[in-house]
């Protein structure tokens, strides 16, 4: 489950939302830019050792999230055929060879994918907004709009959009907390995580999802509701029903957070009246994506953070 740690987004710019009277969380619409994920815990060289500079060959420190056959049955096609030969390689990052088109029959798989350098995303940009708030409708309980556009990525990839919440501590300078890479310069701690977007629907359903074209540009919008949250980070245990129970507090226990135990494990409609909210672009090297959970390989290649004030 180590692959589920790069969703802490720690890496990305971070925007700091003041309240401009329109309620905590401040303005309708704040924006902030992307950046690439810049931290040796989820990128490194292939010594594994830190991020990789110029043309360096990409790894991924924790390709693997969960067991997914407790949520997704099998892909014939993705087990017969791109399956091997990552599976060959587990943490060598590839792309989708030149003129990679999906969906259109059989050969999808056939030509030989390149391996991911970091010159291919280090300039990787764009923008996220917050805001405004969806109200309330016969179609749905409302939310909060998140538009993501990203310049300048993978060309032809296939990428989600992950929430992740951070809470304030009670005190974060407890000694337990100090150097902890979980834990934001804001003081927040890492909670955990949801699909953006619709919360639950099929196991293998997900509109957090888009595709860049062959320039490297992509773009998602959509309202996040609220709700629990569905990511475990780290080692904590899955609950009886992973859909139902969790998560935890990746950091600390919940006693050691200012909101309560209940709020902790659930996600605000109004994105503005959390602590801290991180977006993360996981880039799916095996051009799967898996619901509301990230799934086997994927790189957690650009955010963004939002800490309200």
């Amino acid at each position: 489950m180590a692959g589920m740690l790069g969703l802490a987004g720690l890496a990305g710019p971070t925007v700091a939302v003041q309240d401009e009277g329109g309620g905590r969380g401040g303005s309708p619409r704040s924006t902030g830019e992307i950046g690439a994920v810049t931290n040796p815990a989820f990128v490194t060289n292939a010594q594994g050792e830190r991020v990789p500079e110029g043309d360096e060959l990409v790894f991924d420190t924790g390709p693997v999230s969960i067991p997914l056959d407790r949520f997704v049955e099998a892909d014939d096609q993705y087990d017969n055929t791109l399956f091997p030969s990552l599976n060959d390689s587990r943490q060598l990052v590839v792309k989708p060879p030149e003129g990679y088109t999906r969906g259109t029959g059989d050969t999808d798989y056939d030509a030989p994918w390149p391996p991911l350098r970091w010159s291919d995303v280090a300039g990787t940009g764009g923008t996220a907004s917050v805001g405004p708030m969806v109200p309330e409708s016969s179609d749905g309980d409302g939310g909060t709009r998140i538009t993501i556009e990203v310049e300048n990525a993978i060309p032809n990839a296939q990428y989600t959009v992950w929430v992740v919440k951070f809470a304030s501590l009670k005190d974060p300078n407890d000694e337990r907390f100090q150097d902890n890479p979980f834990v934001s310069p804001a003081g927040n701690g890492l909670v955990g995580f949801h699909n953006l977007g619709q919360k639950f629907g099929g196991p293998g359903d997900s509109e957090n999802a888009f595709t860049t074209d062959e320039n490297g540009n992509g773009s998602i919008d959509r309202v996040n509701e609220g709700g629990r949250l569905s990511g475990v980070p780290g080692f904590n245990p899955l609950g009886d029903d992973p859909l139902e129970d969790g998560p935890v507090p990746f950091v600390g226990e919940s006693e050691d957070y200012e909101q309560s135990e209940g709020q902790l494990n659930r996600i605000q409609s109004v994105l503005g009246m959390e602590d801290q909210i991180s977006f993360v672009g996981a880039y799916h090297y095996d051009d799967q994506t898996w619901g509301v959970y990230p799934g086997p390989w994927h790189l957690n290649q650009f955010g963004v953070s939002f800490v309200f004030n």
